[in-house]
């Protein structure tokens, strides 16, 4: 495959750069061609003469594009102008879908999408444009409790409007234009690779606040039972509705979805005192305020380009919040510069509201860059070995991943040893360094309450707790409890005493530990039993990781001692379960293993 990138300033710019991707050999080759447009022109005719001069010029695309604040491309923004950027798939499938809310509703535009995703088995990854002001039902749409394909990336950004103040049109389109819509497309190939991954960069800093009333599902009226706007002029001396965003945006929410952070950055205070936002905020979510240091942001970015830089791209399309340039200012260059500088064609937007949802982690985020990178392989085994993801350290530390030094360089702290630094500069500087001390000293807390001193896996406490969440949660019939006790082992402690009993806890704690998945938890239930929780599995797949674990186990060397045997029960959630029936029933499976020959798994009720 390969992206063609250009930016237009008027008609004539658009026609020849149309007429010259008409004869390029990749559009000529390729089965599929998708053509994004980012443009800050509010205008409906404007936009309906590119598409229509797109369409009679290239047959074979298709288009999807929304309004934003500023597009970019080659690592530039170019102000006044619309980024058109091609993607050229040899052998991949793309599909674009479009539901104008004013006519459809919410439940009927999931069901076709729902509908239309079966019609791909070979489903990469979902790009979505929307209209995020028009809130209460764009964002509605992005939930999708019924998405189960958990690998497959969906990504994308909300239309912003232009600089203008005097003119707060959105629009998202493809052969429509919509000003309260979504336009999705749909990316599919056995040999399509696509690496979808975002950076935030601000640091979490003070005290959790639980979000007490949320109306529309984006404006957020109170925490911990206090107005919002009383929250803002508290810790940041904000009051005024004037400037509301310029005074805030340094200072964005942050709050878990899933396992991932997102931001959430205000645009308005009404005369009510409530605060609105672009994305979606939840009753019952904890907020924690965080702010931005630029060196960090940066250098976060500079780690995900990094990243990138090492997959081999054949196309390459960022999404950006506004908020993110309106803070970094002069130095919003730099981060684009880091993309474009490996793959010259990088092409995006500033926008309202990015989007990035995977795994079933993130979704709608403020102050985030989205990074979307595509490649088609020369065979579907070439995939599957390539395929892993990138991790960003949210927090403080180093990251798994090196820095672009020539950028860095231009913003260490060497190049101003000899200069007075701002007092704004030492002020962020001493913030991040005490927060980092705050940080770390309570993850020794949260480890000595939670983690088990001996095997070094979580206590009783912590690992309850998780069960109660899932059981809670019970989004997912498939939860699945292992409980194992070691075999014999008071004969193992008076023969051979507690220290070769305490390693024998904490050898067998370690080989259980590396034969669950990495979205199952284990926990030591007291003495030598422990107890693995195992949600979104199926029967099969809770057995045959009890299974795993007694194999392994009976095959470990001893020293001083024979083989060590442990007895396994596993058992699933039913539909009247509560905790304790659910905790009586793995229970009396591993008294029946226990008392029926040992060193076995039982999963049935004998």
């Amino acid at each position: 495959m390969r992206q063609i990138t250009c930016a237009i300033v008027d008609s004539y710019d658009a026609v020849k750069f149309l007429d010259e991707a008409k004869e390029c050999v990749d559009y000529k080759n390729a089965k599929t061609v998708l053509v994004n447009i980012f443009t800050k022109r509010v205008q409906k005719d404007y936009i309906s003469y590119i598409s229509s001069l797109i369409k009679s010029k290239l047959p074979k695309a298709k288009i999807s594009g929304l309004t934003c604040l500023e597009g970019f491309a080659l690592g530039e923004n170019f102000k006044g102008s619309t980024i058109i950027t091609f993607l050229c798939f040899k052998s991949s499938d793309i599909e674009v879908l479009e539901y104008d809310f004013s006519k459809i509703s919410i439940e009927e535009a999931k069901s076709s999408f729902l509908s239309s995703i079966k019609k791909y088995p070979e489903l990469k990854g979902i790009q979505v444009y929307m209209t995020p002001l028009a809130n209460a039902v764009t964002n509605d749409f992005m939930p999708l409790d019924d998405f189960d394909k958990k690998d497959i990336p969906i990504f994308g950004a909300g239309a912003a409007f232009g600089s203008r103040e005097d003119d707060k049109k959105i629009y998202v389109f493809g052969n429509g234009i919509y000003e309260d819509g979504i336009v999705i497309t749909l990316f599919s190939g056995e040999k399509l690779g696509i690496y979808a991954e975002s950076t935030l960069g601000w640091t979490p800093i003070g005290k959790e606040m639980v979000v007490t009333d949320v109306e529309n599902n984006n404006v957020l009226k109170t925490i911990d039972n206090i107005s919002a706007s009383e929250i803002y002029k508290k810790y940041l001396g904000v009051n005024s509705a004037k400037f509301f965003l310029e005074n805030t945006c340094e200072f964005p929410f942050m709050l878990r979805r899933g396992d991932k952070w997102v931001a959430r950055v205000p645009i308005q205070k009404d005369e009510d005192g409530n605060i609105h936002f672009t994305a979606d905020i939840q009753k019952g979510e904890k907020l924690l305020f965080s702010y931005g240091s630029k060196n960090i942001i940066l250098k976060q970015a500079f780690n995900l380009a990094d990243y990138m830089s090492r997959k081999n791209l054949e196309g390459l399309l960022l999404h950006v919040c506004r908020t993110r340039r309106l803070y970094l200012k002069d130095t919003e260059h730099l981060e684009l510069q880091a993309f474009s500088n490996f793959y010259r064609e990088t092409a995006g937007c500033y926008a309202f509201s990015e989007l990035l949802y995977k795994n079933k982690s993130g979704g709608l985020q403020n102050s985030a860059l989205v990074a979307v990178g595509f490649r088609e392989f020369e065979n579907a085994e070439e995939k599957i070995y390539s395929d892993d993801c990138y991790v960003e350290n949210v927090f403080y530390g180093t990251s798994n991943y090196n820095d672009f030094n020539k950028w860095v360089a231009e913003l260490t702290q060497n190049k101003k040893d000899n200069q007075l630094l701002p007092f704004e500069e030492r002020l962020v500087n001493f913030l991040h360094a005490t927060t980092r001390d705050l940080y770390l000293a309570n993850i020794k807390l949260e480890e000595a309450a939670t983690i088990d001193g001996l095997t070094k896996i979580f206590n009783r406490k912590k690992i309850s707790e998780r069960i109660s969440y899932e059981l809670k949660k019970r989004d997912s019939k498939n939860i699945h409890l292992i409980m194992f006790d070691i075999d014999n082992f008071k004969h193992i402690n008076d023969t051979y005493g507690h220290d070769m009993g305490d390693e024998v806890l904490v050898k067998i704690a370690q080989t259980a530990k590396q034969c669950i998945r990495k979205q199952d938890s284990i926990g030591r239930w007291g003495g030598e039993e422990f107890m693995i929780l195992l949600p979104e599995s199926a029967e099969e797949v809770a057995v045959a990781v009890a299974e795993r674990i007694r194999t392994e186990i009976y095959s470990l060397k001893w020293e001083k001692m024979n083989q060590i045997s442990i007895s396994l029960g596993v058992a699933g959630i039913e539909e009247n379960d509560d905790i304790q029936s659910f905790y009586k029933r793995v229970d009396n499976r591993l008294y029946f293993a226990k008392t029926h020959g040992k060193n076995r798994v039982i999963f049935k009720d004998e």
